[in-house]
């Protein structure tokens, strides 16, 4: 588990993570009207926003935080250049309206950063910041980074707007999350980051604990009703959360611990009441909980990181935040919202948050954790390797499958005069699967990603892992849907945003539409990347195996551009104990025991 070292917030609320805070605190919020016109969008709607250029806000937050660190450290010393150290972005779309690649935008912020690594760019939907704290945490926890920096940042202009107004999400007040009266979420715009190392500054002892992802497999755009994926993965959170602040012979309440959920809170009717259905699962409908998109809006790849950050403030401040806007209770059962603040003494909190692609995560975070020393079982679950059983590799060329060629490209496929044309995924799909009609709604990069995974699957001939995770990388990001969404858009004379396009603008959605599909209910993560870079991919795959629940990773390669231009390279892979592991703890355990013989024969003596 990381330290938390440093942070900053840009928000309409203030340029630092105090400001933002006091602001909050004082009940402000950033959200206000804009006129029909603002942003090209016809109607007029609420939202708080800068008007910042994408790369220049995320760089100006991260080199805000970098100098909190110098300015806490005095003259001490912490490298946060080179390759010992992650620069993380998370993001839905950054700087869509220009066309600008999100990995690019990476590369050249973390560049001048001074950082060496490659950059990592998390889009995971509306968790993807706290999907980037999960990865750094894990990254530095096994051992391959010393510190991260992680930046979420979103500019919600025309793309964004359109899109939500599209699903009819959209508030016509400032929301109200929680609240009988909601009508919908507000958009924001933000950029927030944290710094984690391996080691506690002097001083500042925040630790970010464990965290867990989890798909629904229900639906790629519609919370489940049951709250499946949140509830799975906020139980493992609290597990998580009780081993760390609980000795080896006590078994504590973690309530006494904890001083609130700060939940997701869009002010959506689906999404307020699927969390309701979560926490009451989980028990804990009498602790407090608070939501704060009422006071910047949905700031999307920032929520995570942006909404932690705030918690850990108010926990400093022996605060808890009230929900501003909210009144009266308007989802089924139990909660116990803050509509106002209020004091409190314990150190530590829980962040929830759940997006589009069936995915939700969950993460702790504490001030003075007592922390016990890992056990054994521990140690042999953290180090664990991969096996892989089935590969494929799909381009426009030639399907392989296990290094046997399934298909090779001739003209006469679907090419013949007075033949009907059928794109190759759309030929496979007929030829091999032909039973999920849903395919037909789906764009290209899900299409591309549900023909390999059914493909893969069906060479697995047994039972899967319903824990089964999905993990895939690229380039380009959803580009092919995100052209086709723009056309809907541009033409002021035709202008109608399409919602079944506005969707697949996400490119995690092909993991959620695998999941769904199969009913995996593991991990789903989705990482954009420089370049294809196997050893980048192994070390994220590594890292996400210190969730000792996935056994099984569905993962590899796949990007879209359109239907000539196309890679997938996916594989199975299976997890087991590494044998070197295994040799140590078997030495470890030898060592012990002959510890404990000769204290018995050194007792036996003094008797």
């Amino acid at each position: 588990m990381a330290y938390i070292i440093a942070d900053n917030i840009i928000s309409p609320l203030g340029e630092t993570s105090e400001e933002n805070y006091l602001s909050v605190k004082a009940g402000r919020s950033g959200i206000r009207a804009y006129e029909p016109g603002t942003c090209n969008i016809p109607e007029g709607f609420y939202a708080s926003l800068l008007f910042e250029d994408f790369e220049t806000l995320a760089l100006k937050s991260a080199q805000k935080a970098i100098a909190n660190v110098q300015k806490t450290m005095g003259n001490a010393q912490l490298e946060l250049k080179g390759k010992r150290t992650a620069f993380i972005l998370s993001s839905t779309k950054g700087n869509i309206e220009e066309n600008i690649s999100l990995a690019d935008s990476a590369q050249r912020i973390a560049s001048q950063l001074g950082i060496d690594s490659k950059p990592i760019v998390v889009c995971n939907a509306c968790i993807s910041g706290l999907s980037a704290l999960i990865l750094g945490n894990r990254l530095i926890d096994s051992g391959l980074y010393d510190a991260a920096i992680v930046c979420g940042c979103d500019t919600p202009r025309q793309f964004i707007l359109s899109g939500f107004q599209s699903l009819k999400a959209l508030s016509p007040e400032p929301c109200r999350p929680f609240d009988m009266e909601r009508m919908g979420l507000n958009l924001g715009e933000a950029a927030a980051t944290l710094i984690l190392s391996k080691n506690p500054i002097q001083g500042n002892s925040w630790r970010m604990g464990d965290g867990f992802i989890r798909n629904d497999a229900f639906h790629i755009s519609t919370p489940s009703k049951t709250a499946d994926g949140l509830y799975l993965s906020l139980q493992r959170t609290l597990e998580s959360f009780t081993k760390e602040i609980s000795s080896t012979c006590k078994q504590i309440d973690m309530k006494e611990h904890l001083a609130f959920i700060n939940a997701h809170g869009t002010a959506t009717l689906f999404n307020d009441q699927m969390e309701s259905v979560a926490i009451g699962r989980a028990g804990l409908s009498d602790l407090p909980a608070n939501a704060y998109k009422s006071f910047w809006g949905h700031t999307m790849g920032a929520a995570g990181i942006l909404e932690t950050i705030i918690s850990m403030k108010a926990i400093d401040d022996d605060t808890i935040l009230g929900t501003r806007g909210f009144s009266e209770l308007g989802v089924s059962g139990k909660m116990n919202i803050c509509a106002e603040n209020r004091p409190t003494d314990k150190k530590g909190f829980i962040k929830m948050l759940s997006g589009f692609g069936g995915c939700n995560a969950t993460i702790w975070a504490a001030k003075n954790p007592e922390r016990e020393n890992i056990d054994l079982s521990q140690k042999e679950q953290q180090n664990r390797e991969f096996t892989t059983t089935h590969t494929i590799r799909i381009t426009p060329e030639e399907v392989i499958l296990d290094q046997r060629k399934l298909w090779e490209r001739k003209e006469e496929l679907g090419e013949q005069e007075g033949k009907e044309h059928h794109s190759l995924l759309t030929s496979l799909y007929k030829q091999m699967i032909g039973n999920y009609p849903k395919f037909y709604k789906m764009d290209g990069l899900s299409r591309l990603g549900f023909v390999a995974s059914e493909i893969l699957l069906n060479a697995e001939k047994g039972e899967t892992d319903k824990e089964r995770a999905i993990i895939f990388f690229n380039h380009s990001s959803s580009i092919a849907s995100d052209r086709n969404y723009k056309e809907s858009i541009n033409d002021k004379d035709n202008y109608f945003p399409s919602p079944s396009i506005f969707v697949y603008t996400l490119p995690n959605i092909v993991t959620g539409e695998i999941a769904i599909r199969n009913h995996f209910q593991g991990e789903t993560s989705f990482f954009i990347l420089p370049d294809k870079d196997e050893r980048l991919m192994e070390e994220i795959l590594q890292a996400s195996c210190r969730d000792d629940q996935s056994k099984s990773f569905l993962t590899g390669w796949i990007d879209y551009e359109d239907e000539r231009h196309f890679e997938a390279e996916m594989k199975i892979c299976r997890i087991q104990p590494s044998l070197i592991a295994n040799q140590e703890v078997k030495e470890v355990k030898e060592l012990r025991r002959m510890s404990c013989s000769l204290i018995r024969r050194k007792n036996k003596i003094l008797k």
